[in-house]
C-alpha cells in the first residue's frame, strides 16, 4: 500500500483499485418491485428502468488486494445520464450493501461509495438449494434461497451504480455528493438457475420498509471472476 493515498495516511487501510476477485460465488435473487415504490429506492437523478427489477446479492469474494470476504446488498436497476456518451444508460443501483470485513467496509465506501455496513452474511448449499442470509444486531434482517435446477445465462446489467456522499467537516451540506459508475469484468465459469424464495424484514437500525416485492422471478447462482476497476463520477446527486 502507498503511503499518503488514503486515511490514515502513514498506514492506509487499503490499496487503490482495479481490485481481482477469483472463484467468486455470487448468488442474486431477482423480484419486481411495484412501479410505484421503485423510485423511493434510487435518488434523484437515478430513474427507474423501463422494466421494474431489483435483486438481492450475496457473495463470497475473494479478493487479492483486500482478501477474502463476504457480501450481500439490495440492488435496483436504475437509468442514468452517461455525461461521456450524453445518452441514457442502465445500470445497478446498491440501494443497501453489507460486508463483514472492516478493510472492504472501508475501501469500498471510500472509493466508490457503496453504501456499506458490517453485517454476518452466509451462504450456503443443502443438496441443491442455496440460502443466503444477512444477520444484523442478531436479527435476520433479509434472506434468500433457491433450488438450482436449471442452467444460468448471465445479463450483464451494466455498470454498479452508487451514491458516494461525504458530509462537510462543518456538519452542515456535503465536500462530495455524487453519482459513481464503475465498469466491473466478469469471467463467467458456471451458472444455475430456479424458483426463489425471498424474505425482507430488516431490523432495529437497518429500515428495509422502501423494499417491496410483487413478484419474485428467479434464483442465479454463478462461479466467476471479476475486476472491479476505480469509478466514474456521472452525475450529482439532489440531496
Amino acid at each position: 500500500m502507498t503511503k499518503g493515498k488514503s486515511t490514515p495516511l502513514l498506514s492506509p487501510a487499503y490499496p487503490m483499485p482495479p481490485y481481482h476477485y477469483v472463484n467468486s460465488r455470487l448468488f442474486l435473487a431477482m423480484f419486481n418491485p411495484p412501479e410505484d415504490a421503485i423510485q423511493a429506492l434510487l435518488p434523484p437523478p437515478l430513474r427507474p428502468s423501463q422494466m421494474p427489477l431489483a435483486a438481492l446479492m450475496f457473495g463470497e469474494m475473494p479478493c487479492k488486494e483486500t482478501g477474502t470476504f463476504m457480501e450481500s446488498g439490495i440492488l435496483v436497476q436504475c437509468i442514468f445520464d452517461n455525461p461521456e456518451t450524453e445518452e441514457e444508460e442502465v445500470g445497478v443501483y446498491f440501494a443497501y450493501n453489507y460486508v463483514n470485513t472492516e478493510i472492504a467496509q472501508i475501501s469500498g465506501r471510500e472509493i466508490w461509495g457503496y453504501p456499506r455496513k458490517l453485517a454476518k452474511i452466509s451462504l450456503n448449499w443443502r443438496n441443491e438449494t442455496i440460502t443466503g442470509k444477512v444477520v444484523r444486531d442478531k436479527t435476520t434482517i433479509y434472506k434468500a434461497s433457491c433450488k438450482m435446477d436449471e442452467e444460468g445465462a448471465w445479463i450483464d446489467s451494466g455498470p454498479n451504480i452508487n451514491a458516494k456522499v461525504i458530509p462537510s467537516p462543518s456538519g452542515e451540506g456535503y465536500d462530495l455528493a455524487a453519482i459513481t459508475a464503475a465498469y466491473l469484468e466478469y469471467t463467467i465459469k458456471n451458472g444455475r438457475s430456479g424458483d426463489v424464495k425471498i424474505e425482507i424484514n430488516g431490523g432495529p437500525n437497518d429500515d428495509l420498509s422502501p423494499v417491496k416485492i410483487e413478484t419474485p422471478m428467479i434464483g442465479q447462482y454463478f462461479d466467476c471472476d471479476m475486476l472491479v476497476p476505480p469509478a466514474k463520477i456521472v452525475g450529482e446527486l439532489k440531496l
